[in-house]
């Protein structure tokens, strides 16, 4: 008795596990994944203009390609509040780029070029992948300041706040 019902288990084990591995080869789709990075992240302001350079390479890496829909660049100020918004569509993409399409398992990247005022940006990037699933990937920029343009900040923030004589919170 004991031993039947032994193999009843085995064997019920078995199924399962059958079950479970054949679901997986049922030709569910599959999703492609997005992934950007900027490099470098801080990204360091350029002592010639005053201008942040970086590669931003974007990736696809679970077998499915991508047509991508979208770029956004969401910029913040000091207090974190919103600067601005750039929307590149599918057409403004592919001029920096020089396409819209990322292949399976394949990375695309160009060089970007950040101006302006806010000291960090939330990056997305959205497209569809091959079996018609949207996705997307988001990174946050950092603006990496120098030190003189940081000191050129807070000396015009403590004059417009009129502190005649504020504690010196910062060696330069």
């Amino acid at each position: 008795m004991m031993k039947a019902k032994r193999t009843w288990i085995v064997l019920f084990i078995i199924a399962l596990t059958l079950i479970v591995i054949l679901a997986g080869c049922s030709g569910v789709p599959k999703i492609a994944q997005l992934g950007i990075v900027a490099d470098p992240n801080p990204v360091p302001c350029s002592s010639e203009d005053g201008k942040w350079y970086y590669m931003m390479n974007i990736s696809e890496s679970n077998g499915v390609g991508v047509t991508i829909a979208s770029l956004t660049f969401t910029n913040y100020n000091q207090e974190n509040e919103l600067a601005d918004t750039t929307i590149l569509d599918a057409e403004e993409f592919f001029e920096w780029f020089e396409t819209d399409y990322i292949p399976a398992f394949s990375t695309i990247q160009n060089g970007i070029e950040h101006s302006g005022t806010s000291v960090y940006s939330i990056v997305r990037v959205a497209g569809i992948d091959d079996n018609d699933n949207p996705v997307e990937a988001t990174i946050r920029c950092k603006w990496q300041v120098e030190m003189h343009l940081a000191r050129k900040t807070i000396l015009h923030l403590l004059e417009r706040k009129k502190w005649l004589n504020p504690p010196l919170l910062f060696g330069f």
